[in-house]
Parts: structure tokens; C-alpha cells; sequence
């Protein structure tokens, strides 16, 4: 299988994803937010949140916690907070409804906090913050996951991978938008690594029994039959710096920890239990333990025109700045927001993942590539 990368109309990345998802089961409304997260994911650039991440929906629903026809629903709530029990849904539908409940909220408490828990995985969460600056507002966001990191200074994983996206309200510049994750790495680096036969970008990966790092994960590497992202690993998840590890705990602290509905990342099932739970059966939790959505109107505060003005000002003065030789300045999320800007639609697509969402996941529902495309183009073009 190659790990070359191709050029794809986005449009029909997201009509496919949304097909395959009402196959399994979602509704028109859930399988629209799974296609529209994986899509900002190719948007952005993640391309290892892009189409393979599905594959981790599908993995979910052979272990039997992923049910596509739950729908998310709200347990408790006051005035600048909620609950949302995500009823062993997807969390690309229980984050997008916490994020609607906090986006509202904040118009008349000026920050409101939401949790959620008893979901799914939810892919990059660019796509959900962003609909805080749809509405010049600021947001950040994340999950805990399966354990798939070594606390610091360890060798087994007992923590999360956790994905942040964090968006502030700007006005002609890009907006101030962090999008990265608190760990160095998770299972799609794993198989990217191995199918292309690289090495890691550091010796990340910990030996279970010497506790010696390598960068080459090819001993410790479990495929899944089928996919091409989602694999899983038998060695310890090396976190390089103690201000990462800060941040891995004060993200379990906020996801799980004070989260009502909360289960921290060790006593989430790790890949170990998911490969049992295809080949044997056997009991697995959700790959989520819990989520947050935070929220604030700065209009609520003063003038959003003067927000607006403060950080294109700020951006500005940042890409005036003397660079050293052969360096540009950069800023986080510029070239996913140009892209959104512009209305992109050629994005990249792995082909490990192209190749095991179509041949592999589509190919259960009777569905192919090929057959996808015609329904795609009668669509388009209904005469």
C-alpha cells in the first residue's frame, strides 16, 4: 500500500464520508458533521485527522460502543454551563452540539463552559472552534483518548493524546489559532512511519522492558487488517518536555477529572483491548473518557471592533518582524485559514487512507470509490 499523497476535490471527500456514515447507520445531521471535521481536517492540513481518521468510527462500531443512530442530548445545565451526555454517539455530533449550546450561552454570560462525555472520538477539533469565530467569538476545546503516552520520565502509557484547538476573533489578518496536540505522538505517526519506512522525528518510542528509546517503531508496531491510519503499539509514548507533560495533565484535568461525566485515560481500554475486541470480542470503553468546549464573547466585555483591531495590529506587528537568514514568520493556522478564506477545493489525501476507506469500510455497504463518484456527479449534475 503506497503512503503517497493525492489531490482530491474536497466536495467529494465530504459526500462520501457522509454516505458511508448514513450506511452505518448516522443520520443526515450526524454524518454531516463527520464529513464536514474530516474535510477542515484536509483544509488545515492535519492529513492524519483527514480521511483515515474514520477509520477509528469504524473500529468503534465493530467494538460495539459506537452506536451511529444515539443522538447527543443535554443532562444538566444553568446559565453559563452545560452537560451533554453524548450516548455512546460519535463525538463529532456531541462536540458540535456542545459547541452550540456554549456559543449560545456565551451571547448573555459572556463565557460559558461545557462538558461532555460517553462519546466517541471526534477528529480534530479545528472545526468546532471555528464556529466560535464564525461568530467572533473565542474558544478552545479537546478530548482525552485511549492511553497512548508514558508519563514523564516512564515507560508505559498511561495518558492521553489529547487534540487542542484553541481560536481568538481577529478582523483582515488571520486569527490568533493553535491546533496541535499534547504529546509527541499517536497511532497514525506509528503506521505513517512504518509504511513509508521512516523514521519517527525523535526517538519517541520506549521500550516496555528496557525502557530504551528509538525512533524506528517497526518491533512495535500492531496493525489492524484493513486499516491504513488507525494501528495500534506495544511501546511507551515518549513526552519530550515537562511543559507538554503540564499541559497533557491540566488537559485530563479539565476533560476528566472535573468533568461530571469524566473517565481519565487510564482507565480508558488501550490498543491492546480494541484488537481483542475485533478478533475476540471482547468488552472495550469508549475511545473518549470525556470533552470540554470553552467559550467567550468579548462583545459582551466592549467593543468587538476594538478586539478586531487589537489582533490584526498584533499579527501585523508579528510578520513585520526582522527574520533570521532563510526563516519567514509564521503564523499558526495562517495557511488553513487562507485555505478557508479562498474557498479551497483541491485538498491532499494520504493514499493509505484513501485505499482502506474505500476498497475496505465503503466495500461493507456495497458502496466503491467508483460507485461513489456517479452518485457525487448525478448530484451534481441531475439531468
Amino acid at each position: 500500500m503506497s503512503s503517497a499523497v493525492r489531490k482530491e476535490d474536497i466536495r467529494f471527500l465530504e459526500f462520501a464520508l457522509s454516505r458511508v456514515a448514513m450506511a452505518a447507520g448516522a443520520s443526515e445531521v450526524h454524518a454531516s458533521y463527520i464529513a464536514q471535521a474530516i474535510g477542515f481536517a484536509h483544509l488545515q492540513g492535519k492529513l492524519n485527522q483527514g480521511l483515515g481518521v474514520y477509520e477509528v468510527l469504524d473500529l468503534s462500531i465493530k467494538s460495539g460502543i459506537l452506536d451511529m443512530t444515539s443522538t447527543p442530548e443535554v443532562v444538566d445545565e444553568d446559565a453559563a454551563w452545560a452537560v451533554v451526555d453524548g450516548n455512546r454517539s460519535s463525538g463529532y455530533y456531541t462536540l458540535n452540539v456542545m459547541a452550540d449550546i456554549a456559543i449560545e450561552k456565551a451571547k448573555t454570560s459572556g463565557i460559558a463552559l461545557v462538558f461532555g462525555g460517553n462519546h466517541n472520538d471526534a477528529g480534530s477539533f479545528a472545526s468546532y472552534v471555528y464556529k466560535a469565530w464564525q461568530h467572533d467569538m473565542m474558544a478552545f476545546s479537546s478530548n482525552n483518548t485511549p492511553p497512548l503516552v508514558a508519563p514523564f520520565g516512564g515507560r508505559r502509557n498511561m495518558l492521553s493524546c489529547p487534540p487542542f484547538d484553541s481560536i481568538a476573533p481577529s478582523g483582515n489578518e488571520p486569527p490568533i489559532w493553535a491546533s496541535l496536540k499534547f504529546a509527541e505522538f499517536y497511532d497514525a505517526d506509528i503506521s505513517e512511519a512504518v509504511l513509508q519506512n521512516k523514521p519517527m522525528q525523535g526517538k519517541w518510542c520506549i521500550d516496555p522492558e528496557t525502557g530504551e528509546t528509538t525512533d524506528d517503531p517497526t518491533a512495535y508496531a500492531r496493525p489492524y487488517p484493513g486499516y491504513g491510519r488507525v494501528w495500534g503499539y506495544s511501546c511507551g509514548g515518549q513526552i519530550e518536555s515537562p511543559r507538554t507533560y503540564a499541559l497533557n495533565l491540566w488537559t485530563e484535568a479539565l476533560t476528566a477529572i472535573i468533568n461530571p461525566l469524566g473517565v481519565t485515560a487510564n482507565r480508558i481500554s488501550d490498543t491492546d483491548d480494541y484488537q481483542r475486541a475485533l478478533t475476540e470480542g471482547a468488552d472495550v470503553t469508549a475511545t473518549v473518557g470525556g470533552s470540554y468546549y470553552i467559550c467567550i464573547d468579548p462583545a459582551v466585555f466592549g467593543p468587538i471592533s476594538a478586539v478586531k483591531a487589537r489582533s490584526d495590529e498584533f499579527i501585523s506587528a508579528i510578520k513585520a518582524t526582522e527574520t533570521r537568514p532563510g526563516q519567514r514568520i509564521r503564523i499558526p493556522g495562517e495557511t488553513a485559514f487562507k485555505n478557508l478564506v479562498k474557498g479551497e477545493n483541491m485538498v491532499d489525501v494520504l493514499v493509505n487512507h484513501w485505499e482502506p476507506f474505500f476498497d475496505y469500510i465503503a466495500g461493507q455497504y456495497g458502496l466503491s470509490e467508483e460507485i461513489l463518484k456517479s452518485e457525487f456527479a448525478a448530484l451534481a449534475d441531475p439531468q
